[in-house]
């Protein structure tokens, strides 16, 4: 198999699993989040009501962005907000890594005075 064959079944392999694996993504907080909320007694809705847990002085994003919480914030549905940050991260890292092989690829340029 040549080798642009090879990549370009992986892109799309990366693409399809970034956008598709996030629509049965758990709507449950990951380990860390988890423990942040140790102690913390929440509501429905899940805003913390009381207790005493770390969670409880976290901010806003200081960076933010539009990928920010593992999203698209100008998505209404979270659900195809988490798809298309998948596929936007997917697509960034292959444009950064792509550039970097080229990059790299080239090697050094003739030095002066040399053909």
């Amino acid at each position: 198999m040549k080798t642009s064959r090879f990549v370009l079944i992986g892109a799309l392999v990366a693409l399809v699993l970034a956008g598709g694996v996030a629509l049965f993504a758990s709507s449950s907080p990951d380990g860390l989040e988890s423990v942040m909320l140790d102690g913390c007694e929440t509501g429905a809705d899940g805003e913390i009501s009381g207790g005493a847990c770390t969670a409880q002085k976290a901010g806003e994003h200081e960076i933010g962005g539009p990928l920010a919480d593992y999203g698209m914030s100008f998505v209404g549905s979270e659900t195809l907000g988490g798809s298309l940050a998948g596929i936007v991260g997917v697509l960034l890292v292959l444009g950064i890594a792509t550039g970097l092989f080229r990059l790299l690829a080239r090697g050094p340029g003739p030095r002066n005075g040399e053909a």
